[in-house]
């Protein structure tokens, strides 16, 4: 099961993300939560700025509307869509501020914007652990400061309709999937063994205590 599914369940159900809800994703990646949007009966459309990841969420959901762009220039109408949804995305935007005005603009007047990522770096044991051995500029790791997310958001004409935070634990199956997961941030795996032995669970595989915050979000009036 992905880590992020109690992160997916909490927006979708504070989002009413439903049959006939037109919804679309920002950064969609794959297609992992279009996929769950849509086993809710929900029609779901993706935007992404990779195009491997657009062939992936068109093999995943073929009936959905996956296109290729920017955050900052969507591609779709005013008033397009009831929900858009953005997991861990808008802060890789060239403009978090600009692509909340683009979501809002796709809303309809009653749409729900939601807007998912990590927590605070306190509330994210893979990425303390990653700064421990020497791991700088790790791409998902939230800031030390000042969340740029959250400034756009307190910029934006946008009221808080619900907000919370869900466990989203990250499991690493043994020593080889640690050593792989290292290589991808950069780090050798050499002398980690001692760090990660505190994640260590009986059977091998390693447990980090992760957080995501959501907030979901109307245009204010």
């Amino acid at each position: 099961m992905s880590a992020f599914r109690p992160a997916w369940q909490a927006v979708a159900d504070a989002a009413g993300v439903g049959p006939a809800t037109s919804l679309l994703d920002l950064g969609c990646g794959g297609g992992a939560f279009c996929a769950f949007a849509a086993g809710r009966g929900a029609t779901v459309h993706g935007l992404d700025v990779e195009p491997d990841a657009i062939a992936q969420a068109l093999e995943r959901v073929p009936e959905g509307d996956f296109q290729l762009g920017l955050m900052e220039d969507l591609p779709w109408p005013d008033a397009s869509f009831d929900v858009v949804t953005a997991f861990n995305a808008v802060q890789y935007a060239l403009d978090s501020e600009l692509a909340l005005v683009q979501a809002t603009r796709v809303l309809r007047p009653d749409g729900r914007l939601a807007v998912c990522k990590w927590g605070p770096a306190d509330a994210n044991e893979f990425f303390a652990f990653l700064l421990s051995i020497g791991a700088g500029g790790v791409r998902d790791a939230p800031p030390a400061g000042n969340d740029p997310v959250e400034d756009a958001i307190r910029a934006m004409p946008l009221n808080v309709v619900a907000t919370g935070d869900v466990p989203a634990p990250i499991e690493i199956a043994d020593n080889a999937a640690l050593e792989v997961s290292l290589s991808r941030a950069g780090v050798s795996s050499a002398s980690t063994a001692l760090a990660a032995a505190p994640y260590r669970q009986v059977d091998g595989s390693y447990r980090f205590e992760n957080r995501q915050r959501y907030w979901i979000l109307r245009t204010a009036r």
